[in-house]
């Protein structure tokens, strides 16, 4: 995966040739995908991280909480991605 990133990181030696609009527009889609690509793996990590954390609850802090162990997988990615947190009706 390295080596990906490293064939579409753009050279920092100019060319002594003229660009061609096309060959613009290439460089300006590959800017593109290494920066979706780089937002992709940070989405995992942080996806990761806040599975991990999850999984470490015990289950007394699970009811406490109101959490299933089965939401875990929903609650990581929405953190993840910084969606707004479910609104879980609250019991008195």
């Amino acid at each position: 995966m390295i080596n990906l990133a490293f064939t579409l990181i753009p050279s920092s030696i100019p060319s002594a040739e003229p660009r061609a609009p096309a060959a613009a527009q290439r460089e300006v889609e590959d800017e593109d995908f290494l920066g979706k690509l780089v937002l992709w793996v940070r989405t995992r990590v942080r996806y990761r991280r806040a599975l991990r954390a999850l999984r470490q609850l015990d289950d007394r802090d699970l009811d406490d909480l109101g959490i299933a162990r089965m939401d875990f997988p929903q609650l990581a990615w929405r953190h993840a991605t910084g969606a707004e947190p479910l609104g879980w009706p609250r019991h008195a």
